[in-house]
């Protein structure tokens, strides 16, 4: 108890450091986003390493060689910092508005280059906020999609949002599933205390390509994007429940 309470204060002390790294991500960002990323790599990785996250990586060849769109389950607030910190690409994310909000944080996530938006694919707005990603994507940015648009409360794979389905289409690049298994169990939705020393698996999928596809094709992609998650994460939890046993 006594450790984990000592993981706790570690743990929330290096995410308060990002009082320290936004005003360094601020400085970096502007004109060439990618030189933030290794600032932002340490960051999330010092925030795993004080919750002594045991992480690893199923698929990591399944990356294409050039940009892609990631549709990904989120289950935690650590699945970002996992994600980021081990895939090797350059990634943005699609922020909520409330996270901008955030003094120093905010204006980080503002500045790297991050979709805002209302709801991940809802509001008229996110759909412009996804229209005007596309020459990003295309050119030098992957960006991540929590597809659920929100944390399951559960650890349970819900229904996915369009938007990953409708920027991938538009920019015709792949669509990339990603299941991110373990990380409901070290801080679920609503709660504020992290359970330190558990293992977290990332799943990467084959990609699925989007040349030639049209706005009409989002909701099967969608589907598509899915159905590959949901495997992934069955898969991810699989070896979980391995790990813990070891």
């Amino acid at each position: 108890m006594i450790g984990e309470l000592l993981h706790n204060v570690a743990t929330y002390a290096a995410v308060g450091s990002s009082a320290i790294i936004g005003p360094i991500v601020v400085v970096l960002s502007p004109g060439q986003p990618e030189r933030a990323d290794p600032v932002i790599r340490f960051w999330c990785n010092a925030v795993l390493g004080a919750a002594a996250v045991r992480g690893e990586v199923q698929g990591r060849e399944n990356l294409p060689q050039g940009t892609c769109v990631f549709a990904c389950n989120h289950q935690s607030n650590v699945d970002a910092p996992f994600i980021f910190s081990r895939l090797p690409k350059h990634i943005r994310f699609v922020a909520k508005k409330e996270l901008y909000r955030i003094p120093l944080f905010g204006a980080a996530v503002k500045a790297m280059g991050n979709i805002r938006v209302e709801r991940t694919g809802g509001s008229d707005a996110d759909h412009q906020a996804i229209a005007a990603a596309v020459q990003q994507v295309r050119t030098r940015t992957s960006i991540l999609f929590f597809a659920e648009g929100t944390r399951s409360t559960d650890g349970q794979l819900r229904a996915f949002k369009k938007g990953a389905a409708i920027l991938a289409i538009d920019a015709q690049v792949p669509l990339v599933p990603l299941a991110v298994a373990g990380a409901h169990e070290i801080t679920p939705k609503g709660g504020l205390w992290v359970h330190s020393g558990r293992p977290l698996v990332l799943c990467v999928g084959k990609p699925i390509p989007t040349t030639g596809l049209t706005r009409t094709d989002r909701d099967s992609l969608t589907r598509q994007a899915h159905d590959a998650v949901a495997a992934l994460l069955e898969q991810g939890n699989r070896r979980v429940e391995e790990m813990l046993r070891t």
